[in-house]
């Protein structure tokens, strides 16, 4: 075998190990997505949509929640305007995620795009408390994440479109499979991260924002909020830094200075002594 085969297998069996990782890493969100995802091909078919709409809909838009708003807007007539603002106050904690995102997207290379396309809360949850594996490829391990995730999602999606045009079952309850997907993934990131407080903040946020605002618009007014604390925490820190390299450099230069003057004073003794010998 030549050595550009032998690096061709190697590269190739990385590559497969990287996949595993992956797939393994993504078990939870698959757990929650199949039966969230079916729940959303229900809706939409009892809306009166084929399932080729649940499909597409999954595929191009991948919005979760975006999707339940969307079914939810469509039974009600909704116009284009409607759909637009709804859609953006409902997503805007996306542009959140992406700015913490900014660090870990920035040599991914030609997966940026896709990756920013398949940010959910699920998948940010992954790749934001999920090492990648070493000596392997960051840009293709959260492609991988990203790519699964949104596979998840799809084929629950036009499960449950086609199986509800089959059945008839009863929904009540099911729309909680995201919130308690997402619960259970902030604990597993809370117990692998080893700065608790962005967690504190918004626990805060979140329970401040449900006391002084409508259960309708707390979420992005905790969002916001948490956000303000956390800067504010960054610049206090960023501030005490300051001071502290201010305090550590008067301290050197008064040390500098005292043992010039100390110097200085012994020079004359060191010189008396030479006259006398």
């Amino acid at each position: 075998m030549t050595e550009k085969k032998v690096r061709r297998h190697e590269i190739k069996g990385g590559n497969t190990d990287l996949f595993l990782s992956a797939l393994k890493t993504t078990v939870p969100v698959f757990l929650g997505y199949i039966p969230l995802g079916m729940a959303f091909g229900f809706l939409i078919d009892g809306a009166g949509y084929h399932w080729i709409y649940a499909f597409l809909m999954s595929l191009f838009i991948y919005a979760g929640a975006g999707q339940f708003l969307a079914v939810a807007l469509l039974a009600a007539g909704a116009g284009l305007t409607e759909f637009a603002i709804a859609t953006l106050l409902l997503n805007l904690r996306h542009a959140f995620y992406g700015l913490s995102l900014l660090d870990k997207f920035s040599d991914v290379g030609k997966v940026k795009p896709y990756l920013i396309f398949a940010l959910t809360d699920e998948t940010y949850a992954l790749l934001t408390t999920t090492e990648v594996p070493e000596s392997g490829s960051k840009s293709r391990f959260y492609f991988y994440i990203s790519a699964l995730d949104h596979l998840y999602w799809v084929a629950g999606s036009v499960l449950g479109a086609g199986l509800g045009s089959l059945l008839d079952l009863n929904l009540e309850g099911m729309a909680f499979v995201l919130t308690a997907l997402f619960v259970v993934l902030t604990i597993e990131q809370y117990f692998n991260s080893s700065v608790r407080f962005p967690f504190v903040a918004a626990l805060g946020a979140g329970a401040a924002s449900l006391i002084l605002f409508s259960p309708e618009n707390m979420l992005l007014i905790s969002i916001i909020l948490g956000t303000l604390i956390l800067i504010g925490r960054e610049k206090l820190g960023q501030g005490n830094l300051r001071v502290n390299k201010e305090i550590s450099r008067i301290h050197k230069h008064a040390y500098t200075h005292a043992h010039t003057q100390a110097h200085a004073a012994a020079q004359p003794v060191q010189e008396g002594s030479q006259e006398e010998n």
